[in-house]
């Protein structure tokens, strides 16, 4: 199988509800393979973050069951603790009998920021409001009383730089078991993950929506 293991980290925050915009931005497909419909399915995501990955391929998993599918979240055939290799997945395609695998990996991520000017705090100044009071003495001023108060404070006006947004970019393939060939690749773009369970099941749909208009699933 021709499948490029880099360890990735699946850049989807751990929190487990949020909303997240994700879109299918190109996609490619072996116009040279048989026409071919695919029903099993090996799911993988690649990561070094053992959690992110159990979470993710489950929900790609199971939202490929929704449409009739069978599909197989690669960690329930590997175990949570071995380390993702070629010859991991190669054992773990043969115990499955699936006849496609979907891997899904992170190559990238840019923020979109703005600069503002506003006002930041360069200087302050304490006194003890205490100070000139006839009725206590100066050595019982902040042994007794113990406080001070803000006299003065200086601000200057400076650029402060604000996130907008967080874009992170996902590559997914899928790969024929019978040749190990690619036959699909596709790029789509996260905007915003706040959570993995919703943000996994935004970018399963936009895939299955892909996988289908080219054939590639019933």
């Amino acid at each position: 199988m021709q499948i490029s293991l880099k360890p990735l980290l699946l850049l989807l925050l751990l929190t487990l509800t949020g909303c997240a915009s994700v879109s299918m931005v190109a996609s490619w497909k072996d116009q040279t393979a048989p026409p071919r419909s695919y029903g099993k399915f090996l799911v993988v995501g690649i990561t070094e973050n053992g959690l992110m990955r159990q979470l993710f391929e489950e929900v790609v998993a199971t939202e490929l069951r929704k449409k009739g599918l069978a599909a197989t979240p690669s960690y329930a055939v590997t175990g949570m603790e071995e380390k993702q290799t070629r010859e991991s997945l190669e054992r773990a395609v043969r115990k499955s009998a699936v006849d496609a695998v979907i891997t899904t990996r992170v190559t990238g991520s840019k923020r979109s920021t703005e600069s503002h000017v506003g006002y930041v705090l360069t200087d302050r100044g304490f006194a003890n409001p205490y100070l000139n009071s006839y009725d206590v003495m100066p050595n019982d001023l902040y042994g007794f009383y113990g406080a001070s108060v803000v006299s003065y404070a200086t601000f200057d006006m400076k650029p402060v730089e604000v996130t907008n947004s967080t874009t992170f970019t996902l590559e997914t393939n899928l790969f024929d078991t019978e040749s190990g060939k690619l036959v699909w690749s596709g790029t789509t773009t996260t905007v915003d993950p706040k959570g993995v369970i919703t943000a996994s099941e935004k970018f399963s749909r936009v895939v299955i929506t892909a996988l289908s208009k080219e054939g590639l699933i019933p």
